[in-house]
């Protein structure tokens, strides 16, 4: 008898619910940002990683290029900065995993920092991070245009001459711009308080590293150096995000006027980090830092660089998240369960794409060694160390979420792993209930509104894959 009204409500909802395809909804694209498991190490050691990367549906990788370890310690008689293949450059650690990455499908976001001594500006105190002290825009400019060059798709692959080194497409100026220990200092005095210096200096840095890396390819993707979520007052170590952008803008407090001389920086896409202290819902505590719930404060500004004229090329600019995790336990015995953990990277990936966020980078594809221990490494990765999967494998290929409406409605959000149709499941007396079927391409964001009231429990199955099971509350 139970069955029977199974098939009756079953088909009621069915009914109520189908439709013949997803939603137009944007894309987002994700990734995995400078994981040593897929950019460090050798050929044998990267292959494993690189295929469990496509398997979660990754589409790029971020890699960092160190500017200090591939030019130099001194530079040679003869030396040319621009010229990648000039005696003195070593860029075998970067050649392979651009070629295995791009191989395989992959695209490759190649992220310069880290400047050599020659190049870093005069008196670097000893507190200031070797490679962070003053960097000198010209000498950025033209070891990326080194760089662009080299990975144009038209340079020949040293080890094989008759081919020629992959084309990467994607760059970056630098990591986490608002941080003493990447690019120092982060403020100067003036009177008896501070202004800030990075977002100045950081904003030459830009402009001149876009310059050269468009004038190579005019295609080519420059991504502003990702920001870190939390600041310091003033003197501190850290500028707030939301302050460093209002700064590198040169926009006044109100967000309404410039206020520099040279005001113009260029790009084409924005990044942040927006590590949160607690889960994806938690915003963070001051007003001017940005956890995941606060993408909105970034896009407020940039909005008003946009309206004053000071941010450009004028267009719509891309809006990336390029690193973020949670630590899981196991193993890291202060992290949090791995289910949570997977819960809050699919919840974390719907509200950023709802805030606008076109790629999402995880910090990790796999756990850190705990050397010396868990306290100085990252437990946020998709998989444990010895290969196993944890939940948030599943989770980040196939996230799916569900958020009440009211009453009566949900909406069902995800990103299919594989194309066909898709079907969002209820359970019902013990059996699961087809409610919606979508026709869904591969890597295809979905949304779409159920009527629903009270708890349920849903799932997703498409291709012979079913996503993690989703409560929602009455």
């Amino acid at each position: 008898m139970r069955s029977f009204w199974v098939a009756i409500v079953a088909a009621a909802l069915l009914l109520a619910n189908l439709v013949s395809g997803a939603d137009a909804t944007p894309s987002l694209t994700i990734g995995f940002s400078a994981d040593p498991a897929l950019v460090a190490g050798t050929s044998s050691t990267r292959a494993p990683w690189i295929t469990r990367a496509l398997e979660v549906g990754a589409g790029i990788v971020r890699m960092n290029v160190n500017w200090a370890q591939v030019a130099p310690v001194k530079r040679p008689p003869g030396f040319q900065a621009d010229n990648s293949a000039s005696a003195g450059y070593n860029w075998r650690s970067v050649d392979g995993p651009v070629r295995e990455l791009t191989a395989n499908g992959l695209q490759v976001l190649m992220t310069i920092l880290d400047a050599p001594t020659w190049a870093e500006g005069p008196h670097r105190p000893s507190s200031a991070a070797p490679g962070s002290w003053r960097p000198s825009a010209n000498q950025l400019a033209l070891f990326a245009e080194a760089a662009a060059r080299r990975y144009s798709g038209r340079f020949r692959d040293p080890s094989d001459r008759a081919t020629f080194l992959p084309r990467v497409r994607y760059w970056q100026a630098w990591n986490e711009p608002n941080l003493s220990i990447d690019l120092a200092p982060q403020w100067t005095r003036s009177g008896r308080g501070f202004k800030p210096a990075s977002p100045a200096m950081y904003r030459q840095m830009e402009d001149d590293f876009y310059r050269v890396v468009k004038g190579v390819s005019s295609s080519n993707f420059v991504l502003l150096g990702g920001t870190a979520p939390f600041g310091d007052p003033p003197g501190g170590q850290r500028i707030s995000p939301v302050t460093f952008y209002q700064s590198l803008f040169c926009l006044s407090p109100e967000l309404l006027s410039i206020h520099c001389a040279d005001p113009d920086i260029y790009f084409d896409g924005i990044d942040h980090h927006p590590y949160s202290i607690g889960g994806p819902l938690q915003p963070a505590l001051d007003a001017d830092d940005v956890s995941v719930p606060d993408m909105y404060k970034i896009t407020r500004v940039l909005r008003a660089g946009e309206r004053t004229g000071s941010v450009l090329p004028r267009g719509s600019k891309a809006l990336w998240v390029t690193e973020m995790s949670w630590d899981s336990s196991p193993p890291n015995p202060n992290g949090v369960p791995v289910q949570q953990q997977a819960r809050w990277y699919e919840q974390a990936m719907y509200v950023l794409w709802r805030e606008g966020v076109d790629a999402v980078l995880w910090l990790q594809i796999v756990d850190d060694p705990p050397i010396p221990n868990y306290g100085t490494t990252s437990q946020g990765g998709l998989f444990y160390l010895d290969g196993s999967p944890k939940p948030s494998a599943t989770a980040v290929s196939f996230p799916f979420v569900t958020s009440r409406i009211n009453s009566s409605h949900v909406w069902v959000w995800g990103r299919a792993p594989t194309a066909g149709v898709l079907t969002v499941e209820v359970q019902l007396a013990g059996q699961w209930v087809v409610v919606r079927r979508l026709k869904v391409r591969t890597h295809q964001v979905f949304l779409t509104k159920l009527t629903l009231g009270g708890a349920a429990v849903l799932q997703a199955q498409v291709g012979g894959q079913t996503s993690l099971t989703w409560s929602q509350t009455a």
